[in-house]
């Protein structure tokens, strides 16, 4: 917490004219990437992307409002299946994505209003049980194919087909790129102090005029409705989706995706998406010893740097700073 106080300044996307071109360089590195590789790597780039989106829902509620989640991979599968609903009644590619944020949001509520009286481990359990039980749900229903799963197409939108790994990967970043610019802003502000004053010290927050129960409330529903985003553009991603694939792993991946990369910064969120998705493509090669040199590297970076990768740079630009010239 005292870290976070410190770097509290440090909540624009880009400060500074060497940011922004750096920042710049990055942009254009995005839009020229899909010239620069292979296809595979195409589609895991677009895979960071879409979990890049959880990490940052993630974020917003366990970072900015110290509420723990570990059933967003919930909140994705039924952002997910309800783009395949939409579109299988033949609503467009738009309206079904708005549909999967909108029925995504309400289950937000559904889970965050019972959960206001719970903190810490409590609320865990409770919003573990909510991704459990979203899964048997799944598996269980015949309408949506239950275990068997459910192909996916990718979407034409005016006439332009996003079938290609490429043409998808841009659909993705510029769907992704806009609530990463939303969700900043947000965080700066004043719902986003309040999100944080939550955080730090809920009794003075409320003392001082902020209403916990609909701003702890609030946290959940954005945070829902990005993951619900985030799984419709995950089913066409992937092309087959199956209710084993939304499991409790998924979900202490994501919010290893916010810790690995830094609690309580947005950056973060980013950093941790891409350092996770990064690790598992590296060690996909390693099948028997994989999920066990996981493990270790995680626990070798929080041990490392407590405050995550993003905390980790914020101290190298402070250093510099203060280098003597």
């Amino acid at each position: 917490m005292l870290f976070r106080e410190r770097y509290e300044h440090e909540l624009r996307l880009v400060r500074g004219s060497q940011a922004w071109v750096v920042a710049g360089l990055a942009g254009a590195l995005l839009l020229a990437l899909p010239f620069l590789v292979k296809g595979y790597l195409v589609y895991n780039m677009t895979l960071f992307l879409v979990y890049a989106l959880v990490a940052l829902s993630l974020s917003v509620l366990v970072g900015l409002t110290g509420q723990v989640s570990l059933g967003h991979a919930g909140f994705l599968a039924a952002g997910a299946y309800v783009f395949v609903l939409a579109t299988q009644h033949g609503l467009p590619y738009l309206l079904a994505v708005l549909a999967a944020v909108l029925v995504s949001a309400v289950l937000g509520v559904v889970i965050g209003v019972p959960s206001l009286r719970l903190e810490g481990p409590y609320l865990a359990i409770a919003t573990l049980g909510f991704g459990l039980a979203v899964q048997q749900i799944l598996t269980n229903w015949r309408l949506v194919g239950a275990s068997r799963g459910t192909l996916v197409d990718r979407p034409v939108i005016l006439g332009i087909d996003f079938y290609g790994d490429r043409a998808y990967y841009y659909l993705v970043l510029a769907l992704a790129g806009f609530v990463t610019w939303m969700l900043f802003n947000l965080e700066r502000s004043h719902v986003g102090r309040a999100f944080r004053a939550t955080r730090d010290a809920d009794l003075a927050a409320q003392m001082s005029g902020i209403g916990l129960a609909r701003y702890k409330t609030l946290a959940f529903v954005i945070s829902a409705a990005v993951a619900g985003l985030a799984g419709a553009l995950y089913g066409p991603l992937v092309g087959y989706i199956t209710p084993e694939g939304f499991n409790l792993l998924l979900s202490i991946k994501f919010l290893l995706m916010t810790v690995v990369g830094g609690l309580g910064f947005l950056p973060g969120a980013l950093l941790g998406a891409g350092f996770i998705t990064g690790l598992d493509l590296v060690l996909s090669t390693f099948r028997s010893w994989s999920q066990l040199t996981f493990g270790a590297v995680v626990i070798a970076v929080m041990m490392l740097e407590p405050a995550g990768l993003y905390g980790r740079w914020l101290k190298i630009k402070q250093f510099w700073k203060s280098w003597p010239l």
